[in-house]
């Protein structure tokens, strides 16, 4: 995971100082006439400096993000002689393979190859090309000829800054569009519980085969599951809970975590030290929104506990309640309604927040990946009828299904919905 930048007539270098804590491992700039592209490195998996290269024909790539099927596409990659170790590389030669004249074509081309979380550019023959991931799970944001994984660089030399929609292809320069159609992940879905619950352990260990992770474990419905599947791979985990001396957050996350045989830690937060949390999550995710900022002062906290651990790697249960139906306001709604709602609520999800989490994360330079925005996962969600997701007024019904075909007790499946922020 890494922070990106480039563009034509900046200086990609002081773009990058700015994004130091996106990649404090390594920095590097491809430079050719006006273009550049910048790379700040945080290194997980693999080794290999970007930007990276094709096979001597000119093409560049810098990429924030990670390419989980990457080893799959590199073996059906013949000719193609592989700089790395890195699983971002694939990006460059699926992007040579598929070239014949239009740069954006190529690339639109390679996204139908990639399971992943990325934010891309590709340099090639005088023109910059951007990418954003399906789900927008990372950040790209672009301006007039320039473009950044964050805001403040575009901002510092007088640029607004408009965040690439999911899953769209542009040449830099070139017209803003739309988002993806959500509708077009929706999957047919037989058997509704085991099916998720194979798209989730699968989502799980894509994200967790290659480092031990701090879990973002408030002892809910969401976390739990996670951990019970992190456990359930044999993987390696850290708890983490946040929250104000005597809150009961703590005392849900010490009985939930008894389930595991993994270590919990509860940080807690001082009321004088609010202020300060305030700051730096207004600085890391550039808006002065209450809501966000709520959000994000256990969710900063928690990232800086795990990097003083050593850390590179968190996951969270972030989509859940938009997937299946966790939220009160959710009641309001059945049948095609609620549908409708909750398909509104994950076109947004990018924008309202998952580019602010990333920010946090990332302002602790730690990675954040998030399995329930597995493409299969959204697709399984999107294709169950409401009834499934909120039955009797109990919602997440599949999900708590799911979480007790895994085993875990009543007192976590049946446990309601509480925000994190109130901690």
């Amino acid at each position: 995971m890494c922070g990106i930048c480039g563009g034509f007539n900046v200086d990609a270098l002081r773009m990058l100082a700015m994004m130091r804590h996106r990649g404090p491992d390594d920095k590097e700039v491809f430079k050719e006439g006006e273009a550049s592209l910048g790379h700040n490195l945080l290194s997980i998996v693999g080794t290999g400096r970007q930007p990276l290269y094709g096979c001597g024909k000119g093409f560049a790539v810098v990429c924030n993000g990670e390419i989980y099927n990457y080893r799959e596409v590199a073996g059906k990659l013949n000719g193609h002689a592989f700089q790395t170790t890195t699983d971002n590389e694939v990006i460059v030669h699926l992007i040579e393979d598929n070239y014949s004249g239009s740069l954006v074509e190529a690339v639109k081309r390679c996204l139908a190859h990639l399971d992943g979380d990325y934010a891309f550019a590709v340099y090639y023959q005088g023109s910059v090309v951007l990418a954003r991931d399906p789900i927008g799970v990372k950040p790209l944001y672009i301006g007039r000829e320039c473009f950044a994984s964050e805001r403040k660089p575009l901002w510092s030399i007088g640029r607004e800054a408009a965040a690439l929609k999911p899953g769209r292809v542009i040449s830099l320069g070139g017209k803003l569009e739309e988002g993806v159609d959500f509708r077009s992940y929706r999957r047919k879905v037989k058997k509704p519980v085991e099916e998720l619950c194979d798209a989730l352990t699968t989502a799980v260990e894509k994200r967790t085969w290659d480092v031990k992770v701090g879990l973002l474990f408030s002892g809910g419905l969401d976390s739990s599951l996670l951990a019970k599947i992190v456990e359930e791979l044999g993987r390696e985990a850290v708890l983490y809970t946040v929250g104000l001396n005597g809150c009961r957050d703590f005392e849900y996350a010490e009985k939930a975590s008894d389930v595991f045989d993994f270590e919990l830690k509860c940080r807690v937060i001082k009321e004088e030290d609010l202020a300060d949390y305030a700051r730096k999550v207004v600085y890391a995710i550039e808006e002065y929104n209450p809501m966000k900022g709520g959000v994000g002062i256990p969710f900063y906290a928690a990232c800086e506990a795990a990097k003083k651990d050593g850390l590179k790697v968190v996951i969270a249960g972030q989509g859940a309640d938009e997937l299946f139906a966790g939220y009160k306001r959710y009641l309001r709604f059945s049948g095609d309604r609620l549908e409708e709602e909750l398909l509104k609520d994950i076109e947004r999800i990018a924008e309202v927040n998952l580019q602010r989490d990333d920010a946090i994360a990332m302002a602790n330079s730690l990675e954040l990946r998030v399995p329930y925005m597995d493409r299969e996962v959204v697709g399984i969600a999107l294709g169950l009828p409401a009834n499934y997701k909120i039955k009797a007024g109990r919602r997440k019904h599949i999900l708590r299904l799911a979480a007790r075909k895994k085993g875990l007790p009543d007192f976590i499946v049946e446990r309601g919905k509480k925000a994190v922020q109130y901690s």
